[in-house]
């Protein structure tokens, strides 16, 4: 993935000496060979201003003929870019064109032409704004067409016949009625909504989320029974404490519940859509994110905003988020405490759940649903 600054990523151009015979003189550049770099690219960046934007996209080539289109995620000013350029001898100029800013970039691919290195240059003015870094792009012959991870991931329970964390700090563990079927992608959670749930472990790496969140996922939830509620994601110390929690209503309302340390009660407080966001029987992503120092809370649903109302606490947000030792994928609480209702068991499919320690932007949560299938690129 390409992390360029989040500022307009405009005219893009690659300089890129290919360490091919005759690269930089002393060979017969008629008889170099022309480096194939048809494939499907992902890119990143250090930015010395520390911004997070990322492209991937695929390249196709004819002859000495570069064309294609780039994905671009994490900016507030460009979501996409064409490709075009030349392979001339072991030299290749290549321009994504979006708007009239230009980023120079110039570096070296290894002799397989699957990597890249080099630095890059943006001027200054308009979104770029005099930025420079380095950056390194590999190819990849899978995940075409996937999303770019945005920046800020903790932990990512993809269900792939298991409750390990992508990221690696947070496996859960598998509980109660727990199997495996066809997700969005690949194999997703199946939980029969009585007793399944996937149980995470508190560790440092969720504890350091403080004041802003985001959870996104796949979701087909089964219809509940009238009165009854399912949580998605529970962070939460079960009779005690709320943090961050994710759950629906029998009509298809969708509720984002929080609480921080200057919340003036246990239960904190609860933003709420009209009914009808959520549709039971349906895969469909939903999205929900909240950042306590500008008191946002926002959710989505297929990468459209939906509008949140708050039904108690107080909405002006501040402080960080509630100390809590609980993170559950599919219930509350354990029936056991307050009974099967308030247990809030999840009956259905969980694909892909993802935590973040930011507060996505409606672009990366786009970026993502239009991936579909692909996913996030790994």
């Amino acid at each position: 993935m390409m992390r360029l600054p989040s500022r307009s990523i405009a005219h893009l151009a690659f300089i890129l000496c290919l360490g091919l015979p005759g690269c930089g003189g002393g060979g017969n550049s008629q008889n170099a060979q022309v480096l194939n770099l048809a494939g499907y690219w992902q890119a990143s960046t250090i930015s010395n201003l520390g911004y997070n934007t990322f492209l991937s996209g695929t390249l196709a080539q004819t002859g000495s003929q570069l064309s294609g289109t780039m994905s671009i995620s994490g900016s507030p000013c460009a979501t996409s870019g064409t490709l075009s350029g030349t392979v001339s001898g072991s030299t290749v100029t290549m321009s994504l064109t979006e708007g009239a800013q230009s980023v120079s970039l110039n570096g070296t691919a290894s002799q397989n032409g699957n990597s890249i290195t080099g630095t890059y240059q943006a001027p200054s003015g308009g979104c770029t704004n005099g930025d420079s870094g380095t950056f390194s792009a590999t190819r990849s012959t899978s995940n075409a067409g996937c999303a770019p991870v945005p920046p800020g991931i903790v932990s990512w329970w993809k269900g792939e016949d298991n409750a390990l964390d992508e990221e690696g700090a947070n496996p859960g563990t598998l509980q109660g009625g727990v199997t495996f079927g066809a997700g969005e992608v690949g194999q997703a959670f199946y939980l029969d909504g009585s007793t399944g749930y996937v149980n995470v472990p508190d560790s440092p790496s969720l504890q350091a989320i403080a004041t802003t969140v985001t959870v996104e996922m796949w979701a087909k939830p089964q219809t509940l029974p009238s009165g009854g509620f399912a949580f998605l994601y529970s962070r939460r110390d079960p009779t005690t404490s709320e943090n961050f929690s994710v759950y629906i209503l029998d009509d298809g309302t969708l509720t984002v519940l929080l609480r921080s340390t200057t919340s003036p009660t246990p239960t904190g407080s609860k933003f709420a859509s009209a009914p009808g966001a959520v549709t039971f029987g349906q895969m469909q992503h939903i999205a929900a994110t909240a950042n306590l120092a500008t008191s946002g809370v926002s959710a989505y649903v297929n990468g459209a905003a939906v509008p949140l109302t708050v039904v108690y606490g107080p909405s002006t947000l501040g402080g960080t988020f509630s100390p809590v030792t609980h993170l559950y994928l599919g219930r509350r609480e354990d029936a056991s405490l307050e009974g099967q209702t308030d247990a809030a068991y999840y009956p259905g499919v969980l694909d892909e759940v993802s935590l973040y320690s930011i507060a996505l932007t409606q672009s990366q949560i786009v970026s993502i649903v239009n991936a579909g299938s692909a996913g996030k690129c790994q």
